[in-house]
């Protein structure tokens, strides 16, 4: 940095002020900049050792059928170059036995940041065995994969007590196929021939407690960018997550409401509600309308999907709706596509007690509906109402055509 004598030499140098002066503050900004060359990698270093010391491995513990104890596994992650969890894994033995003859073999299960699985892998040589020995086929493999890959799957509603692990007798010959007889007779399609304990156990851990904690773990590692990112995802459940995630952290800010509109009105019908119920804290908390003018929005009115998922936000809302509110719906009904939201519509204005004669005439047109179910619906709601003179007539006239 520029010492003493140079700032002195330079107020002596009138002529020169100027140019001394400037050469002064060019030595301060190097000098400034040196030292934040110097720091900023230090900065960064603690920055992903701050982020890594929140994304370590965490143990879980998985029950094992024929045994008292619980195994211990851990679940580590796969970070990328940010340090952000972008997959996790865990190892766990696919068998544990009770006899010499009988082989573990260890299993890597693969899952995505929020805990879903993906795949699993086995140690170079190694393989999984059917009852009798006898090693599994690809074929096989690609239907454990199918297995392990449904969380619907009908092995959820087998407890693993119902599961008998398999034993050295078992393994050489006789016995059963690693599961109770009545549970193998009504599951036999959802598991491989011959290897019923391994995917019981297999998709019980890769289903069970490992979901949540990855979920957490991933959680405790985002700060509002990385959530920004999952919203901007082309997967479903993680933008879901991400509207979730801000919403419980209460990120209410211009930008972070900006980017859940956009999903809102350009994301698929599945995110609208984390999205909707975003935008419904979001206007409780900031006392601005995020989430009423919502039925203003052509991308969501346009959509059949999104307008009846909205419809049932607003039947479930707690917010007490604006004055007039239902009026802005106009055109809804002789849009809606189907007797639910058709339903949704005219429940929420018996509700509100809110009909205006534009609403009135769009359930008299519904009355010539192709759905019976639609017309139905239409007709129980005019029938309750107190109508215009014009209106009563067109019922009437309605009632001598179908007098059933």
């Amino acid at each position: 940095m520029a010492n003493r004598e140079e700032w002195d030499w330079a107020l002596r140098h009138g002529d020169n002020h100027v140019l001394a002066t400037r050469c002064f503050l060019l030595r301060i900004r190097l000098a400034v900049l040196s030292s934040v060359l110097c720091v900023a990698p230090l900065l960064a270093i603690n920055a992903g050792e701050s982020r890594a010391a929140k994304v370590v491995s965490r143990p879980v513990k998985l029950e094992v059928p024929g045994n008292a104890e619980q195994m211990l596994c851990d679940v580590v992650p796969v970070l990328d170059s940010s340090g952000e969890p972008r997959a996790y894994f865990m190892d766990v033995d696919s068998v544990v036995c009770a006899g010499t003859k009988c082989k573990a073999v260890t299993v890597r299960l693969h899952f995505d940041a929020l805990g879903a699985y993906e795949r699993y892998e086995l140690p170079s040589g190694g393989n999984l065995t059917k009852f009798g020995g006898k090693p599994f086929s690809p074929a096989d493999h690609e239907r454990l994969h199918q297995i392990l890959s449904d969380p619907y799957s009908q092995l959820k509603s087998i407890g693993l007590n119902e599961i008998t692990a398999p034993t050295s007798s078992a393994v050489a010959g006789g016995g059963v196929d690693a599961v109770t007889r009545p549970t193998m007779l009504s599951k036999q399609s959802a598991v491989v021939v011959g290897a019923a304990y391994t995917c019981c156990t297999l998709w019980q851990w890769s289903h069970g407690e490992v979901g949540s904690v990855i979920r957490d773990m991933t959680v405790r590692a985002c700060d509002k960018q990385d959530l920004l990112r999952y919203l901007r995802s082309d997967k479903d459940t993680y933008v879901a997550f991400a509207a979730e995630q801000l919403r419980m952290q209460d990120l209410f800010d211009a930008e972070t409401i900006a980017a859940v509109v956009q999903v809102m009105r350009h994301g698929s019908a599945k995110v609208i509600n984390p999205a909707l119920d975003y935008l419904a804290k979001a206007s409780s908390k900031t006392r601005v309308d995020h989430f009423f003018c919502c039925c203003d929005d052509e991308y969501l009115v346009a959509d059949s999907l999104k307008r009846t998922r909205f419809l049932e936000a607003l039947r479930e809302t707690d917010q007490k709706l604006p004055l007039g509110y239902l009026d802005r719906l106009g055109g809804w009904l002789t849009r809606a596509d189907g007797y639910y939201e058709v339903h949704l519509l005219l429940t929420l204005r018996e509700r509100e007690n809110a009909s205006s004669e534009e609403a009135v005439d769009e359930a008299l047109l519904l009355l010539e509906n192709k759905d019976a179910l639609v017309v139905r619906r239409s007709y129980r709601y005019l029938k309750a109402l107190k109508l215009s003179d014009l209106q009563q007539q067109k019922l009437e006239a309605y009632e001598r055509q179908h007098p059933d």
